[in-house]
């Protein structure tokens, strides 16, 4: 009997033991799995799928995790080839990293240009018995040395200093990241898939204000390989006026003084001088670059291109130049006090006539512009805008379609302008052109519409 309840006391403490050592286990267990230290989310490889490399031989990679990166390592594969490229241990603490590892010269040597890779990423945590949380990356390695082959299809036969022209080229490359004419001092021309694969198409232009014009086609693909090829078009330097205005102070109080002071900026300065300076340049300079970034997009067409002759205002005459450099002086014309240059055709008929969108496009912006006054600004596609300043009506809307000989607005003198007229300009790509050419047909069609039939030849569309 006593030994009997010697063996229940004892089983009763075994259980109590066993109990209390679960207990603890449990406990240990839920405060593991709730310590950062032993968190369990896996670290993530951003690196694409895809990885190709030019000359540079470098390998971009992305790494990140929700606590701290500990190793990485990237594998290297063809057929029975495995090369281990890289073995990092990151800093204590990194939660993501982009690397830049650059292949081995032994690696580029074997002349393999396409490998597989393998990215294996450990986190710090000490989940998994310390080992951590790992994720795997597989993907292609391409190794691309040679640059775009880029072959001139069709071009305009001149190029006017000032005016535009038509460029039709082909790139062959499979990885093409980008293409487009660069014309020198920073400016690009972007250009856009013409019909077939492979081959592109832009508008350039030749500012009025730029000494030299070098164009060259570029081509740049997905391993930063650059061609460039020059492009061969002869030019014709045209020469711009230039014309003394004086600057009286009854305009100065009257237009210039309200244009100031319909703007924060300068709406508080006294000093007349100062005043048609800040407004003549510095307001100029912001009301056009709110014209450059309009309409720098170019809107591809899909087959044809609906182009024909600019003809806004009916029956009326020019009485101001393209490229006008205008020299404002003050009492004296040795005392220029500011100058500018004017970037449209004024045409003036009669007080408040209609003013027509020769062409079809989309309306990207109506509304006041400063200088310009009520100006709409109409996208025609392919990169060429065209602008009518100084409307006292506006008909259209920005974001709707116009066709073809609409009525969109009527002359006017808003802005800085003293009589009824229309300030009439285009833009190609953001660049102000020589708009004569566009309201010629036979220009057109011998420097516009001939380039594209000539291209279509080649291709196989005539």
């Amino acid at each position: 009997m006593r030994r009997a309840r010697r063996r229940g006391k004892k089983k009763s403490r075994g259980g109590l033991f066993i109990g209390f050592f679960l207990l603890l286990l449990l406990v240990t267990a839920a405060f593991v799995y709730s310590f950062p230290q032993f968190e369990r989310v896996a670290p993530t490889v951003i690196t694409p799928s895809k990885i190709v490399v030019g000359k540079s031989a470098v390998i971009p990679l992305r790494v990140s995790d929700n606590q701290a990166l500990k190793s990485l390592q990237l594998f290297l594969r063809a057929g029975n080839k495995e090369y281990k490229v890289v073995d990092y241990n990151f800093a204590k603490g990194i939660k993501s990293k982009e690397l830049k590892v650059t292949l081995p010269k032994d690696i580029i040597a074997k002349g393999i240009k396409s490998w597989d890779y393998e990215i294996i990423l450990h986190d710090s945590s000490l989940w998994g018995f310390f080992l951590g949380n790992s994720a795997v990356k597989n993907g292609k390695l391409i190794i691309d040395n040679t640059p775009p082959a880029v072959s001139l299809i069709a071009k305009s036969p001149t190029i006017l200093k000032g005016g535009s022209a038509l460029v039709i080229y082909r790139v062959a490359e499979d990885n093409l990241k980008k293409s487009y004419i660069d014309i020198g001092e920073g400016i690009h021309f972007q250009a856009i898939p013409y019909k077939k694969k492979g081959v592109y198409a832009t508008l350039i232009a030749w500012p009025f204000n730029q000494e030299k014009f070098n164009p060259k086609i570029v081509a740049i693909d997905g391993a930063n390989n650059i061609a460039t090829v020059p492009l061969k078009i002869r030019h014709i330097v045209k020469r711009y006026k230039t014309s003394y205005i004086a600057a009286r102070d009854r305009f100065i109080d009257g237009k210039i003084t309200q244009l100031a002071s319909e703007d924060s900026d300068y709406a508080s300065i006294t000093d007349r001088l100062k005043k048609f300076k800040a407004v003549n340049e510095l307001m100029r300079q912001k009301n056009e670059a709110l014209i450059h970034r309009y309409s720098k997009r170019v809107t591809p067409f899909k087959d044809k291109w609906d182009i024909r002759v600019f003809y806004p205002l009916h029956g009326a005459k020019r009485v101001s130049d393209f490229g006008v450099r205008r020299y404002y002086y003050y009492k004296k014309r040795e005392n220029i006090v500011s100058t500018s240059f004017h970037v449209g055709y004024d045409f003036a008929s009669v007080k408040h006539d209609k003013i027509y969108s020769s062409v079809t496009g989309k309306v990207v912006f109506a509304a006041n512009n400063g200088i310009y006054g009520n100006m709409p600004l109409i996208d025609h596609g392919f990169g060429l805008y065209t602008l009518y300043g100084h409307c006292s009506k506006i008909f259209i809307k920005k974001g709707e379609s116009v066709n073809a000989n609409q009525v969109i607005a009527q002359t006017g003198k808003s802005g800085l302008a003293l009589g009824d007229h229309l300030h009439f300009g285009i833009l190609v790509q953001g660049i102000e052109v020589y708009p004569l050419e566009w309201m010629n047909k036979k220009w057109i069609k011998d420097y516009i519409l001939a380039v594209f039939q000539k291209a279509d030849t080649k291709l196989g569309y005539n």
